[in-house]
């Protein structure tokens, strides 16, 4: 659980964040769940409709929606990077020096501000201009290479989003680091940080055995530091079990699972047999690292995360009308409801950001509004169609989609009434 005098141990620190994708706003995020005022700036004009799953992504900031490319965009950028700890965009170099508002154009306005840019490969060097989203990161790092069979084609990490979690949370700590560093000594700094640069470092044991003239390959679930290390599967339809014991472990699997003789081949016979939770069960009660293979399912209805308070619901209007959808209340689990404020649309904002933290009169702001520099874009609700699930099964995206989702209301002790920060 998050210690009680760290919830709000960023208050009265504001960030400025021209986000986009997910590796800023995971890193954000976080800020905000320190108690951050976190604003995100959007062009309103390309916003997507908010939908659940970016949810995780906006929650707890506030929102202005700001157009760089027309009159008055970037200077009412630059009124509010002047009122602002942190200013941070994941744009490429070229972008915001194109804007008029990089690191010295901020620090202009700024001198004591903490500066991220957040890019695929850094704001220096040959690659400093290419543009990269997390999948390429996770590729040209050489995380790909390392991922599935030997005899196939390289793999990538099951989530999406691996390389802009890892960068964000990176991110995190760098901005932590400057403002004890900001504190101490009154100066700001330009953090420059990078997709790539994050993932390579992520490596060292495979660029260890690169330089000793090894080269590191694809095992699958092997590993030659365990007697037995692999994932076996179990009764049912994609359900599975992972096992990683040592010597010491070989006569409780031998118990456990009533074997003559632990092999990868006897192990994976009785596994077949039984179901994965009761495999995980005689496993575990014998003292032997097992677990199941859980997909999303098993992770939403797991009562240990409930009770933790990891997850907690909230009621979420979409286009089917009012859903109950479970969000995280902190990575550190335990973390109290209130640090959750609902995600705001695009531009929702934008009065009280442009007036209180810019310094605008309404009349400026009204201004900006006539000549489109600001607006809005609310969301539509949810635009997905009957026939999506089946498009999105044909393209490999989802494996299924079940006719009865997980039941939130069957789980025992589900924290319901959340105490939220005012909208």
């Amino acid at each position: 659980m998050l210690p009680a005098e760290l919830t709000g141990a960023l208050n009265g620190v504001r960030v400025l964040a021209l986000e986009q994708a997910v590796a800023l706003p995971f890193a954000t995020r976080h800020l905000a769940d320190l108690g951050a005022d976190v604003i995100r700036v959007q062009a309103y004009d390309r916003a997507r409709a908010a939908e659940r799953h970016n949810i995780e992504l906006t929650r707890s900031k506030r929102q202005v929606g700001l157009n760089l490319a027309a009159d008055g965009g970037p200077e009412a950028f630059l009124r509010l990077a002047a009122a602002c700890d942190i200013v941070a965009h994941n744009f490429t170099p070229r972008v915001v020096r194109k804007f008029g508002i990089d690191y010295d154009a901020v620090h202009a306005v700024n001198p004591e501000v903490i500066y991220v840019s957040l890019t695929g490969f850094g704001t220096t060097g040959p690659w400093g201009e290419r543009p990269l989203f997390g999948p390429g990161a996770e590729a040209v790092s050489g995380h790909n290479l390392l991922i599935g069979d030997p005899d196939a084609w390289p793999g990538r990490p099951g989530t999406g989003v691996y390389a802009d979690d890892t960068c964000g949370l990176y991110t995190t700590m760098a901005i932590l680091a400057a403002l004890d560093h900001r504190e101490q000594t009154g100066s700001g700094q330009h953090i420059d940080i990078s997709l790539y640069e994050t993932m390579v470092a992520h490596l060292g044991p495979v660029l260890a055995e690169r330089s000793r003239g090894g080269q590191v390959g694809r095992v699958l679930n092997a590993d030659a530091a365990f007697a037995l290390h692999g994932v076996f599967d179990a009764r049912g339809v994609d359900r599975h079990v992972a096992i990683a014991a040592h010597e010491e472990h070989l006569p409780a699997i031998e118990e456990a699972l009533d074997l003559a003789a632990v092999t990868a081949e006897s192990v994976a016979a009785a596994v077949a047999l039984l179901d994965a939770n009761e495999v995980e069960q005689r496993l575990q009660a014998a003292g032997v690292p097992a677990s199941i293979v859980s997909d999303a399912s098993d992770n939403l209805t797991d009562r240990h995360l409930w009770a933790r308070q990891f997850f907690a619901l909230r009621e979420v209007e979409d286009g089917d009308g009012t859903a109950h959808y479970p969000h995280l209340t902190g990575v550190w689990g335990g973390a109290p409801g209130h640090l959750v404020q609902s995600p705001h649309y695009v531009g929702q904002d934008n009065q009280d950001v442009m007036v209180s933290v810019a310094g605008l009169t309404p009349e400026e702001v009204e201004r900006l509004e006539k000549g489109g520099a600001i607006g809005t874009a609310q969301p539509e609700g949810s635009r997905r169609t009957a026939a999506e699930p089946a498009r999105r099964i044909e393209r490999g995206e989802l494996s299924r989609v079940d006719e009865a989702p997980p039941r939130w209301a069957d789980l025992a002790e589900v924290p319901r009434d959340v105490e939220w920060r005012p909208a």
